[in-house]
């Protein structure tokens, strides 16, 4: 019998504040009523997904971060950091050559894995405790601790850098075009491959889990409905800003990804399935929990109460 697939839903449990007249779509609502609700570890679905993936945190050697440009906002006391997700390939080159000698200063080597995302190697002693990026962009961040040389380096990386790009050309460039400029990088490391991961194929998640995927040798398809995955991203909620966007999400992973493996649940051709919402919770459903044919659905909007 196949082990337990995993849903990765980040943002599905605040979905009903954005659509509170959505409804729940039925499987979805069986899944809630049926199943076994347990907190979540509110860590960000990258920081999930790396670790089904077998990824660990390491205090010393070679790492990866993933650098990704961002907007920063200043607040009083916090800054807040935004995407910056429509930079042209030149416009991305301009701004990392000009950051190359702040890179070779911290003993940090670039590398583009896929077109449109960015990973520095760097060594480093320390622990490294930053947030993955979906628990931290858009959301207001205070200035990182700073308890090891290797978030040290990478402080003093990141300040180097959002100087060098504070006036740079192409954010120039971009602000006359009403465009958000680049200020400076959000870094992020899943750790290194040290077990073996629990899934053998990964759908969604964009080039992110495309390069998890990758690093820990589990295939990946970028469809996040395949029906062959054992581990799925659904990472579109974070984006849906449109009421009827939102309501048209839901339905889609209830009746077209989550549907079929209810129906593989009840062949027994799998033990279990776990759908979770990283940074709320995280719902376990075993075959002889769906039989519990006398529990009515459950709505989105009750788990705040739970």
């Amino acid at each position: 019998m196949t082990p337990e697939p995993q849903v990765l839903v980040p943002g599905l449990w605040g979905a009903v504040r954005r659509a509170p007249d959505a409804g729940t779509p039925r499987t979805l609502a069986r899944l809630l009523a049926r199943g076994r609700l347990e907190p979540g570890a509110g860590r960000g679905w990258e920081a999930e997904l790396a670790y089904r993936l077998g990824f660990r945190e390491t205090s010393a050697g070679l790492r990866e971060w993933l650098a990704l440009p961002v907007t920063l906002t200043p607040g009083l006391t916090d800054l807040v950091a935004t995407p910056v997700d429509d930079l042209d390939p030149a416009h991305r080159e301009a701004l990392w050559f000009a950051a190359a000698p702040e890179l070779e200063r911290a003993g940090a080597t670039r590398r583009t894995p896929f077109p449109g995302l960015d990973v520095l190697h760097m060594a480093g002693e320390g622990a490294w405790e930053g947030p993955a990026p979906s628990s931290v962009l858009g959301r207001p961040m205070r200035a990182p601790r700073l308890g090891s040389p290797v978030s040290q380096g990478l402080q003093v990386l990141a300040t180097s850098v959002q100087m060098l790009w504070f006036g740079h050309p192409v954010n120039r460039e971009r602000a006359e075009a009403g465009l958000a400029p680049a200020h400076g990088l959000l870094f992020w490391s899943p750790g290194v491959p040290r077990e073996a991961p629990d899934a053998e194929r990964v759908a969604g998640g964009g080039l992110v889990a495309r390069w998890l995927a990758d690093r820990a040798s589990v295939s990946w398809c970028g469809d996040p409905l395949d029906a062959e995955a054992d581990l799925s991203v659904v990472d579109a909620f974070l984006q849906a800003a449109e009421p009827e966007r939102t309501v048209e999400l839901l339905q889609s992973l209830s009746e077209d990804l989550l549907r079929p493996r209810v129906e593989r649940l009840r062949a027994g051709e799998i033990a279990g399935l776990l759908l979770h919402d990283p940074d709320a919770g995280r719902l376990r459903v075993l075959r002889g929990d769906w039989r519990r044919f006398w529990r009515r659905g459950r709505s989105l909007s009750s788990l705040g109460a739970a």
